[in-house]
């Protein structure tokens, strides 16, 4: 009889671990992308107001009007910093993410070469058993007819 592999709870374990740190990679690279289209949103938002600022400008409009549209370009280019800020957060957290993901498939493999060179050696040792039991069948036999030839 085979015994069972004795790290089979951890094997489970790193393969639960793994399957958790995919699903989690898979979230931030979600986030990363949705941040990635806010900022991409923003920088064309601020491409097009700075289009209308220049027909304004070169139109002649109010002092009032051009002081307004200065302001608002400002907020969108602090928006736009504080959103690059958060795009390169994401940037950090997927490539952690990519390390955990490794290190956990690595730990993975692992356990599988642990649990196939378990299983090696006890389909060895089952062998070594079965064939000592049909060496002692032989044998016996093997004594049976000798004591019945004499």
């Amino acid at each position: 009889m085979t015994r069972p592999f004795p790290l089979e709870i951890l094997k489970t374990l790193s393969k639960t671990r793994s399957d958790q740190a995919s699903r989690k990679l898979g979230q931030v690279n979600r986030r990363h992308y949705e941040e990635q289209k806010k900022l991409d949103m923003l920088i064309r938002f601020r491409a097009d107001y700075e289009g209308r600022y220049q027909v304004v400008t070169q139109t002649g409009g109010a002092f009032e009007t051009l002081m307004n549209f200065q302001h608002f370009l400002e907020r969108l280019d602090e928006a736009v910093r504080q959103q690059r800020a958060v795009v390169a957060q994401a940037d950090c957290e997927v490539s952690q993410g990519q390390v955990t993901v490794q290190k956990a498939h690595r730990q993975v493999q692992s356990m599988e070469v642990l649990s196939e060179r378990h299983s090696f050696r006890e389909q060895e040792r089952t062998t070594r058993i079965e064939q000592k039991v049909q060496d002692e069948q032989v044998g016996q036999r093997i004594a049976h007819l000798l004591s019945e030839a004499k």
